[in-house]
């Protein structure tokens, strides 16, 4: 016995296409002769003759043969086979092009997945709908880029759908997989209002600040602590300058210990010991007006009492008396505790990374609560591994998001125009702890995260097993693209598309052969072909619809392509330049930022205004400031 798998919905068995195929034959020619008889209607009442037709039977088609057809239809000859010519001609193009469609195979998921109609409050149509409703002050024909994100064409040749404003998107795709290209260089440059984007690299910023920056009234903030697009620094940014309470020093206290937490959340003693101590020092330090070099100080001479003082003196007593407790506590356990948040704060021992983070008079300061009113960009850049600047844009990214929420409650509940915040690498810069409990009502506000990973591992290892699931089931878009080579993750991803019915044929040869068909319920989309979806492909699972496949875009595909390349051509020209002009940055005998010998008024060589010493402070003039 054989069998074969006839395919999704299939078609005809074997022993029915003969008669089937027979009645089809005879149909087929009855329509031909009623097509040329309606035709030698037409071409007798082009001539002038009137609408007169003979009647439609075997009679009328004798005389045809015998007299010919334009004796019998009173038409000229010319006419009547021209007629029938473009007809002929019209009717073999269309059987060409229909039999030269790709048919689909029982390996072949599309005809299974979702359609134009299950994703209907997606397409074009659906999407300006919705966008209606969320935007009361969208105009009456607005830009397809005003009703929402564009996550790809469906596939085969579907609609480009689009997520709406209240929705929050996971990408999930592997390293030069059209991450960059497709979501985040489209997304940055479509969003109708402020859009905040993270990388480690300088493509994006290529990409797009420079037709960003061209918007009318629309300014570019490049916030690039560790050079990676030689960025020029033209403000500061003081995370200080937003806290106010404890809970405001938690959360930033949060960012720098996710640079040693990987993971583990709260549970593990010395993590959240560190993160105590850390927001009992930056409390103190924003309470008197001090800057982050000075909390680095703190840390490294854990006898210190200035910031016990200094909490008592603003009336915050319990958590003064934390601190002191801390202090006068076992060594061991002390100084263990102080070495976790020191590890944790890394950033803070670099003068180039302290240099854009230390207010500075001669520079303007940025400021989250404005921005959110605007049309400007945000871009926070970091690179990746320990003492990176990466504590640093989560607590950007953190403070403009927690501020869109903010201006939406003051504004009635919905930010309009949305603001985006593309968190291209967020597993690498932008390890904002609590993001899973966020994406639940970020889109209710107005503020749309796009948060793309390289893999579902990555999210686990940030956010943990717990956090990574939050995030995944919270998030109302989803795209997987290609790369997937979690076993589990892929599996999981299959049984979220479903099962389709197969139909398998079972046939028998011998004395006498049979044909049986039966239907079989498999996998759409097995494990293995969700690993192995190729590049420019994505699998969307939007919450409500079924699973859908789309065909990804990237920016060079679109009407923008040329100015866009342009943009990336002069930024890395620019890029290559100021780095040839840098000089390499002259050694000296100082030490870090926040040593021990720094005085606790912050004066000495740890009190320079950039967070370190004079010679650091020389560096930065010679790469900070060059306009």
């Amino acid at each position: 016995m054989r069998r074969s798998v006839l395919g999704p919905r299939a078609g005809l068995p074997p022993d029915a296409v003969l008669p089937l195929g027979i009645v089809a034959v005879l149909w087929g020619a009855a329509g031909l002769l009623w097509l040329a008889w309606l035709l030698g209607g037409c071409a007798r009442w082009l001539s002038g003759g009137g609408w007169v037709l003979p009647p439609f039977s075997l009679d009328t088609l004798g005389a045809a043969v015998d007299a010919g057809p334009p004796r019998t239809f009173d038409a000229p000859p010319w006419l009547l086979f021209g007629l029938w010519a473009v007809a002929g001609a019209l009717l073999l193009l269309g059987a060409a092009a229909l039999l030269s469609r790709p048919r689909p195979t029982a390996d072949d998921p599309v005809p299974s997945l979702a359609g134009p109609r299950d994703l209907g409050l997606m397409t074009p149509a659906g999407a300006e709908d919705r966008a209606r409703g969320l935007r009361p002050g969208l105009a009456r024909r607005p830009q397809p880029a005003d009703t929402g994100l564009a996550v790809g064409l469906l596939e085969p040749k579907g609609p480009l759908l689009r997520a709406s404003w209240e929705d929050v998107v996971v990408a999930i795709m592997a390293p030069r997989a059209g991450k960059t290209t497709s979501l985040a260089v489209p997304i940055v440059l479509a969003a109708p209002g402020p859009v905040i984007a993270t990388s480690n690299k300088a493509d994006l910023v290529a990409a797009t600040a420079e037709l960003r920056a061209a918007r009318p009234g629309a300014r570019c903030w490049v916030f690039d602590p560790q050079g990676i697009a030689r960025t020029p620094r033209e403000f500061t940014f003081n995370p200080l300058a937003a806290v106010q309470v404890v809970g405001d020093a938690d959360r930033l206290a949060k960012h720098f210990v996710q640079e040693v937490s990987d993971g583990k959340g709260d549970g593990d003693f010395w993590v959240k010991a560190a993160t105590d101590l850390l927001t009992a020092l930056i409390l103190a330090a924003a309470l008197d007006g001090r800057d982050l070099a000075q909390v680095y100080r703190w840390l490294n001479d854990s006898s210190s009492r200035t910031p016990v003082q200094l909490l008592r003196r603003h009336g915050h007593l319990p958590t003064a008396s934390a601190l002191e407790g801390r202090q006068n506590g076992a060594v061991e356990t002390k100084e263990g505790i102080f070495e976790t948040a020191r590890t944790a704060a890394q950033a803070l021992r670099d003068p180039e990374i302290m240099a854009w983070v230390t207010p500075d008079p001669a520079l303007p300061e940025f400021d989250p609560a404005a921005f959110v009113a605007t049309g400007d960009a945000v871009y926070a850049m970091s690179k990746d591994g320990g003492g990176s600047a990466a504590p640093l844009v989560a607590a950007m990214v953190d403070a403009l998001m927690r501020q869109g929420v903010r201006a939406a409650e003051a504004a009635g509940g919905r930010l309009d125009p949305p603001m985006v915040a593309v968190l291209d690498e967020a597993a690498n810069v932008a390890k904002i702890k609590d993001l899973p409990d966020l994406y639940s009502h970020l889109g209710s506000r107005g503020v749309v995260p796009v948060t793309i990973l390289q893999s579902y591992r990555q999210g686990v290892r940030v956010w943990s097993e717990d956090g990574m699931g939050t995030l995944w089931s919270a998030a109302t878009v989803k795209l997987v693209g290609a790369g997937i080579d979690d076993p589990r993750f892929a599996e999981d991803v299959s049984k979220l598309i479903g099962d389709h019915d197969v139909t398998v044929r079972s046939a028998t040869y011998g004395r006498e052969s049979s044909h049986q068909h039966s239907l079989r319920r498999q996998r759409i989309l097995p494990p293995e072909a969700v690993r192995a979806l190729p590049r420019g492909r994505a699998i969307l699972l939007a919450t409500g619809m079924r699973a859908a496949m789309v065909r990804l875009q990237p920016w060079y595909s679109g009407p923008d392509s040329r100015r866009i390349a342009e943009s990336i051509e002069a930024a890395t020209t620019g890029i290559a330049e100021r780095a040839r002009s840098e000089a390499p940055p002259a050694r000296t005998a100082a030490g870090p930022p926040g040593g021990t010998g720094g005085g606790e008024d912050g004066s000495g060589a740890a009190g320079a205004g950039a967070g370190g010493d004079t010679s650091g402070g020389g560096r930065e003039s010679s790469r900070g400031r060059r306009r």
